[in-house]
């Protein structure tokens, strides 16, 4: 996914289709230091809440690469369905994801690989509904910098992000703690999603 094919037309809507019926998802787990620092710290604040991760394997097919290497999944509801995928909601099983989906993700740009690392400090340091983060700004940074070099090292060009603030399952409180990341590997065909909520 990632240099677009020029000589590859738009797929149609029938190949798009098709491509649900032939792409291969396989869930991967992550069982890194630094992944679980991150989710424990996140735990400890959002206590009415939660912090989930998970990450899963596609396989390469010519229609998701012409989407993929324009960075344009998003305009064919690409994570929608995604999401409501056997592998996808058993990794995810905690969200208790239903198909189909009754709320849009609603998934936007504004976040990158590139800030990445201070988002998920500025959701540690700024705390959840009852709880503070325990360390300094610094501290919450470097968490931030190791679990991103987890994920992708330093190929901040080889990844798209997306960001929903949307409670798109009942797993989530509906309140302004609601945050789903989707980092998209484009050279390791693999799809990540970190999701957090909170209360008071």
């Amino acid at each position: 996914m990632l240099v677009p094919n020029r000589d590859q037309y738009r797929p149609s809507e029938e190949e798009i289709e098709q491509m649900w019926q032939e792409l291969q998802v396989v869930y991967t787990p992550l069982e890194d230091p630094s992944v679980n620092k991150l989710l424990q710290e996140l735990r400890k604040i959002l206590v009415n809440g939660g912090a989930e991760f998970a990450r899963f394997k596609v396989s390469p097919h010519a229609v998701l690469n012409w989407f993929g290497s324009r960075d344009l999944l998003n305009e064919i509801n690409f994570f929608e369905q995604f999401v409501t995928l056997p592998p996808v909601m058993d990794g995810l099983s905690a969200l208790e994801i239903e198909t189909p989906l009754t709320t849009d993700l609603d998934l936007t740009e504004d976040t990158s690989a590139f800030t990445l690392d201070g988002e998920l400090a500025e959701a540690l340091f700024l705390g959840g509904a009852d709880e503070e983060f325990e360390g300094t700004a610094k501290q919450a940074k470097d968490i931030g910098i190791k679990f991103c070099e987890a994920l992708f090292g330093s190929r901040y060009d080889e990844i798209q992000m997306y960001i929903s603030q949307e409670p798109w399952t009942e797993w989530f409180a509906g309140v302004s703690w609601d945050v789903t990341w989707f980092g998209i590997d484009k050279r390791n065909y693999q799809i990540w999603v970190l999701c957090i909520t909170d209360t008071d």
